[in-house]
């Protein structure tokens, strides 16, 4: 379905912080570190870059792990950091922390099925119990915002199951006590990332609030898709997770979309391979040779999904021991398309 309809305008403003897209990126495990953050702004239309899902005991311990999760630099910005935790937890004391080390906004997650988030220390689990999980956000509301102008959000799911959908309750809820904004993921913890977003029950939260906005997410991998996510639920601004994966220009996609402007079109040969080796220098910048290799060893199927022609690229990346051997094999192909043999470029998954 493609959908043309104006938009109320291009920002997105949340608390005190006004955001130049309402396109978001959202925190994944695994994916959202500082080099991915920085590819995705330079290459335009994130209003809001989030990092990893941060464990608050990590994080004031100053674990390696965490600080490599929290890295920020002033490229970076305007920035979310999403802590996760219960009641039992020192979230407050997290937040401040995040917002003493460069978070724009501090997101509480409520949303994350993962075993190890959910059944443990918070994520979906805090969807179980709303009168609880109310009285933890307006702590973090209380411990942050007014002595640091900082908003906190929150990350939620529609519920837990079909027998326990607490959506519109919680958000309704979430905004009383000062929560500034709410992204939905239009599914239950039980589904996982299983079937499709649910869009009358993220319409359903957009319903449950007076003035907050909401930011839908879920299923959006084209500019297509978030249109139609605005259209049908009536949400203020969008998420994007796995769609940004292997296809960083995506936000530019949808910021035009959603400007009322043309949208670009997807990187051609010459740009596409360009874009990967952005990725790497700026894992090498930021991080290491061995991130850089698992990184981009990982990812390169992501990255070639949709391109025609580069199974020997795809091969020699994987194999690669040093970043060298990318660089060689980025600069094959490039020979190869600059002496008349050029596969088809890169195309817009729908």
């Amino acid at each position: 379905m493609t959908l043309f309809c104006a938009y109320d305008g291009a920002m997105l403003r949340i608390g005190s912080k006004t955001l130049e897209s309402k396109v978001l990126l959202a925190p994944m495990a695994g994916h959202c570190d500082l080099p991915f953050r920085l590819l995705c702004r330079e290459l335009g239309g994130v209003g809001l870059a989030s990092t990893d899902l941060l464990n608050v005991h990590s994080l004031l311990r100053g674990s390696p792990k965490a600080m490599k999760l929290a890295a920020t630099c002033a490229e970076d910005e305007p920035l979310c950091m999403q802590v996760y935790g219960n009641s039992a937890d020192p979230l407050p004391e997290a937040g401040l922390w995040a917002v003493d080390h460069g978070a724009s906004i501090v997101d509480i997650n409520m949303g994350c099925p993962v075993d190890k988030v959910a059944k443990k220390h918070g994520g979906s689990l805090l969807l179980c119990d709303v009168d609880d999980t109310v009285r933890l956000a307006e702590r973090m509301v209380e411990s942050i915002t007014p002595a640091t102008g900082v908003p906190v959000t929150a990350k939620i799911r529609l519920g837990w199951d079909d027998d326990r959908i607490v959506g519109p309750e919680l958000a309704r809820r979430l905004e009383q006590i000062g929560i500034a904004a709410i992204t939905v993921h239009g599914r239950t913890t039980e589904q996982f990332f299983k079937g499709s977003v649910r869009l009358g029950g993220i319409r359903e939260v957009v319903e449950a609030v007076d003035s907050i906005p909401v930011i839908g997410n879920g299923d959006i991998r084209c500019a297509d898709d978030a249109a139609q996510m605005i259209e049908e639920t009536g949400c203020d601004g969008v998420m994007v997770a796995r769609g940004a994966l292997g296809r960083p220009w995506v936000f530019r996609e949808i910021h035009a979309r959603l400007s009322g402007e043309p949208v670009p079109p997807p990187p051609t040969r010459p740009e596409w391979l360009s874009i990967i080796e952005r990725h790497l220098d700026l894992i090498l910048e930021q991080q290491d040779e061995r991130s850089a290799l698992h990184r981009l060893r990982s990812g390169i199927s992501r990255y070639a999904k949709g391109m025609h022609g580069v199974k020997r690229l795809k091969e020699s990346i994987r194999a690669a021991t040093s970043a060298g051997d990318i660089r060689h094999a980025l600069s094959a192909v490039r020979a190869k398309s600059a002496s008349g043999t050029r596969p088809a470029p890169a195309v817009a998954m729908a």
